[in-house]
């Protein structure tokens, strides 16, 4: 299925926009679970071909995402921050880096404009935690009892809290499927299939706000589609519990225990970002890395830390109440209309599970977002982004439908 998707895209492409856009688009996709280079490579040459065109005036079109407003509102943060920020040249090299990104969610929705190629770029960002998935399970079985006790994390590609994140989007994008009543039976079954080496990979990262987000994210996609989704999610989390070792219970059960010492870790970033905010109130710090403050605002037995492992602190403290504002604005529309558009497809089993997918993702970024500071985490909010365009392309590919 999925190699015909490709050869029918690849036709329907010729025909229409350039090719070379679909194909650094899938590069893109096909590896974004393990390397930002060629992740990078894939989205900015499809962005340089896709000006290039509409400079020229070639069949390439830009088509409005509904969030223009917000993603100018945010621009407009960021600058203001970086004209008040503590290191200017710092603040402008990650606003650069942000805004680089936004357009992500645009290319993706202004070039997928079939059902072929909307499968082939879902599949190729599958393909691609599934080959990761694998690899990690691979290292599992050579080392598995360092793994067992906690000496050990799945991060071959990335640092671990990335691959946590990673496998957590992965598995959510899946589930729906999974569960659509309509789905093909041998789809149902593959991806059945493909979510145990990826929920493997999850377990092992130990990355407990990934842990959490997947909950939060299957809790979404249970609502909306089957509630006995908590059935085998519970399951899972019994059988865990049961043959653990003694240091990953720890590990696990120490997720609700405030005086655990990571946990104080955790606390003592966020005091400390709250202390910055209160002097910074309006605009913030700009958008630098918290070390460069930290002497002033953080108590002595702690060490700098560049990022306080929590967006919405991150958001306050770098941007202000203002920059806060408009970022919570910008999620909650997002959210509103991923929420309309799962309403609107439900019943197609392709475009409603991507659509209820990634209503989960949206969910489980969050709550992962309450412990990491993902969304300065380039690897992930550039999945994130090409979510929201592939999500926003089912929409329009289903009203044409």
């Amino acid at each position: 299925m999925v190699l015909s998707s490709v050869r029918l895209a690849i036709s329907e492409t010729k025909s229409g926009q350039p090719l070379a856009i679909f194909f650094l688009l899938l590069l893109f996709f096909l590896s974004s679970a393990f390397s930002i280079f060629l992740a990078q490579v894939g989205y900015f040459g499809a962005l340089m071909v896709w000006c290039y065109c509409l400079f020229r005036k070639g069949p390439c079109i830009v088509e409005g995402t509904g969030f223009g407003l917000f993603f100018g509102l945010y621009m407009a943060a960021e600058l203001v921050a970086t004209l008040f920020a503590y290191n200017q040249a710092q603040s402008l090299l990650y606003m650069q880096r942000r805004m680089l990104l936004l357009p992500i969610a645009y290319l993706v929705l202004s070039n997928t404009s079939s059902r072929a190629v909307l499968i082939s770029l879902f599949s190729a960002l599958i393909l691609s935690a599934l080959s990761v998935a694998l690899w990690g399970c691979r290292d599992l079985a050579l080392h598995f009892p360092e793994y067992f006790r906690f000496e050990r994390r799945m991060s071959e590609f990335q640092m671990y809290m990335t691959a946590g994140g990673m496998m957590m989007i992965s598995c959510l994008m899946l589930l729906p499927f999974v569960l659509h009543k309509r789905t093909p039976s041998r789809i149902r079954w593959l991806a059945s299939f493909i979510l145990i080496p990826l929920g493997v990979n999850l377990l092992f990262t130990f990355t407990r706000s990934s842990w959490l987000g997947f909950i939060a994210g299957a809790v979404v996609i249970g609502v909306r589609r089957h509630k006995i989704v908590a059935l085998p999610v519970i399951a899972a989390v019994g059988l865990v519990l049961l043959f653990a070792s003694p240091e990953i219970l720890d590990r696990m059960t120490s997720t609700f225990d405030p005086s655990h010492e990571n946990n104080q870790t955790r606390l003592h970033m966020w005091r400390t970002g709250m202390r910055m905010f209160a002097d910074h109130p309006v605009v913030g710090i700009g958008d630098i890395g918290t070390e460069q403050l930290w002497d002033r605002y953080g108590e002595p037995p702690w060490p700098p830390e560049g990022h306080l492992h929590n967006n919405l602190i991150m958001w306050l403290v770098t941007l202000g109440a203002l920059g806060f504002c408009v970022l919570v604005g910008l999620f909650v529309r997002i959210w509103l209309r991923l929420w309309r558009i799962e309403n609107s497809l439900k019943d197609d089993w392709l475009l409603g599970s991507l659509a209820l997918g990634s209503l989960g993702v949206m969910a489980g970024f969050h709550i992962n977002g309450l412990f990491e500071w993902n969304f300065g985490d380039a690897e992930i909010i550039m999945l994130v982004w090409g979510i929201v365009g592939l999500t926003l392309a089912a929409e329009k590919i289903g009203r044409k439908s």
